[in-house]
């Protein structure tokens, strides 16, 4: 589990402050520790105890920024969304914010990686990172979970956004097509929301907001073919 950072004297840190105070938190930690260990054993003749230190911190951010990050997309990855929004979960119910967690899926990849090739699969994957950026605020959470599914967590007050926020990504996905000349992206996208008054954990979130995904997704299939039943995906 993340240690998540505490309220200060200063007062109690905004959600948005604790999108990237979460992991944060653990650099401070680790330049802590690398200070006292390596002030325990320089010298007075040793005047390379700064560059040490600095370079053993760059070594530590790239290595956290692989371990968080997906390389495709440049977004989370699942272990750092998860472990982001755990601690921002934990700031919202404190400061009695709600929020709306996204469940994202590009349709078709698997058909259009067979098809098409990977690369034209990879390209889908990266202009859904351009169009979840492109919809979501820098202090939202934004992650690629694995293979073609995403997931956004919106702090907000305003519990009927959901479904403006929805119709944006779609415009989004739709001037992202204009320039297309291979395979068109499609997105499916369900969401749930988070209520500071009955907090609920970031797994029940996920699996409320795959579900509904879920059935945005179905409802797409059986437009196009009615005899669609509950085994499509």
């Amino acid at each position: 589990m993340p240690t998540c950072p505490k309220p200060t004297d200063r007062g109690t840190e905004t959600a948005s402050q604790l999108s990237w105070a979460a992991i944060d938190v653990d650099e401070r930690n680790v330049k802590q520790m690398l200070s006292t260990l390596l002030r325990r054993q320089r010298r007075r003749s040793d005047d390379g105890f700064s560059s040490q230190l600095g370079a053993l911190e760059d070594l530590f951010l790239t290595l956290r920024s692989m371990a968080l990050t997906d390389e495709l997309t440049g977004l989370y990855n699942r272990r750092g969304f998860l472990r982001a929004r755990t601690c921002l979960l934990e700031a919202l119910s404190r400061d009695r914010i709600g929020a709306l967690l996204f469940y994202i899926d590009v349709d078709n990849l698997k058909a259009i990686n067979d098809s098409a090739g990977h690369a034209a699969g990879d390209s889908l994957l990266t202009q859904t990172a351009h169009v979840l950026r492109a919809v979501f605020r820098s202090p939202d959470a934004i992650g690629r979970l694995g293979g073609d599914e995403f997931a956004v967590l919106a702090p907000t007050s305003d519990a009927q956004a959901s479904e403006r926020i929805v119709d944006r990504i779609q415009a989004e996905v739709a001037v992202a097509n204009l320039s297309q000349s291979g395979s068109l992206l499609s997105l499916s996208v369900g969401f749930a929301q988070f209520d500071p008054r009955k907090p609920s954990s970031l797994p029940e979130l996920l699996q409320q907001a795959d579900m509904s995904m879920y059935g945005t997704k179905l409802a797409k299939l059986r437009h196009l073919d009615p005899t669609v039943r509950t085994t499509a995906c």
